[in-house]
Parts: C-alpha cells; sequence; structure tokens
C-alpha cells in the first residue's frame, strides 16, 4: 500500500509540469555529500531484533539529466553510496560495508523569491536500489524498491549554473535472504552544481 501511494503522489507530481508550460529548459546536475544510514532493524525467521546493525558515516554522490518546466524539474538521476559497518548486535565488525546503487526518477517543485538569487524547493523520487552487503570473503545483492524525500535550496551563480545545498531521505525496502530481513534507510546532505542548456 505505502508503495502505491507514494507512486500515485510522484505520478500526479510529475504530471503536472507536462500541461503547466510548453516551455522547458534541459540540464544536467551532479552531487557528493555526507551519507547516513539509520541502524538496522534486522528479522531472522520472524524474530525481530531493534536496531541490530549500525554504520559508519558514508560519502553517496550521483548525477542526473532533467529539465526545468516553470517552477517544477523532472530527472533521471543515478547515485551511489558506500557504508562500512560498524557494530552488530554492539560488537564491532570490520572489513564489511553496504553498497547501494540507486536509479530514481526524481520531480521538484522550487519555490521562486522575487529578485533573490536563492529559490528553495521540495523534492521526491521513486526508483530502485541495487543493495550488497560485502565482507571480505563473500557479498550478497539484491535489487529493491526505493523512494525518497527531500528539500533544499539552490542558488543562481552565473546565468547557466546554479549551486545546491540539499537534505534527503532515501528507504529502499527491506533487503532479504535466506529468512533474513533487514530494513535500510539514509538521510543524506549533498551538495551539488547545475549546468542548465
Amino acid at each position: 500500500m505505502k508503495k502505491s501511494i507514494i507512486a500515485l503522489l510522484m505520478a500526479g507530481m510529475c504530471s503536472v509540469p507536462a500541461v503547466a508550460s510548453a516551455a522547458m529548459k534541459p540540464y544536467l546536475s551532479a552531487n557528493v555529500g555526507v551519507g547516513i544510514m539509520g541502524d538496522s532493524d534486522v528479522s531472522v525467521l520472524g524474530i525481530s531484533v531493534d536496531n541490530a546493525i549500525s554504520y559508519k558515516t558514508g560519502v553517496p554522490f550521483g548525477a542526473a539529466v532533467g529539465a526545468k518546466f516553470d517552477s517544477f524539474r523532472a530527472e533521471a538521476a543515478l547515485g551511489f553510496q558506500s557504508n562500512d559497518i560498524d557494530e552488530v548486535l554492539n560488537v564491532p565488525i570490520s572489513d564489511t560495508k553496504v553498497d547501494m546503487f540507486t536509479y530514481m526518477a526524481n520531480c521538484y517543485y522550487d519555490i521562486a523569491i522575487e529578485n533573490s538569487p536563492f529559490t528553495p524547493y521540495v523534492m521526491g523520487g521513486i526508483g530502485g536500489a541495487h543493495v550488497t552487503f560485502k565482507d571480505s570473503t563473500d557479498d550478497l545483492s539484491q535489487s529493491v524498491f526505493a523512494w525518497q524525500l527531500g528539500l533544499g535550496v539552490s542558488v543562481k551563480v552565473a546565468e547557466q549554473f546554479d549551486v545546491d545545498l540539499g537534505f534527503r531521505y532515501l528507504n529502499p525496502s527491506d533487503f532479504s535472504d535466506s529468512g533474513v530481513d533487514i530494513s535500510l534507510q539514509s538521510s543524506n546532505i549533498l551538495a551539488g552544481v547545475r549546468y542548465s542548456f
């Protein structure tokens, strides 16, 4: 149900630009930042343990191609982040990490401020995440549904260039393997640049 509601909201949000204006400005963007993974709850054969896995801070980065329609933007984006696992059940762990490669359809609403270079925005996205847990000898991978919500502000620094600072909450579906379910979520602070054609 949650996936259906998010998908409907995103479809409605992204359909507005198509009718809002015939004029569009294509753009390319890239970002990098700090990725703070939330502790993972783990369920093993129906027995759940809250906050079983903790992570070290990672460095997410990504790129997107999109188009701006008046106050709306729509884009296709790719992202990657890697976070080392810090502890499992409060026991320190080394040489183990989780990688997430994301592919998202994002929509933005820019809140214009008259005579100001600053433009606050809100955004949302749906897509997928290819998640891989790795240690020194083995890895387990799975592709899952993912969604994200965010907000931030962009600053116009030249006619075709904007810089951006934003926050995104990324929520892939649970990673499941052999009766083990692991929850995933990440709070990311991102700085980026956007070039409009």
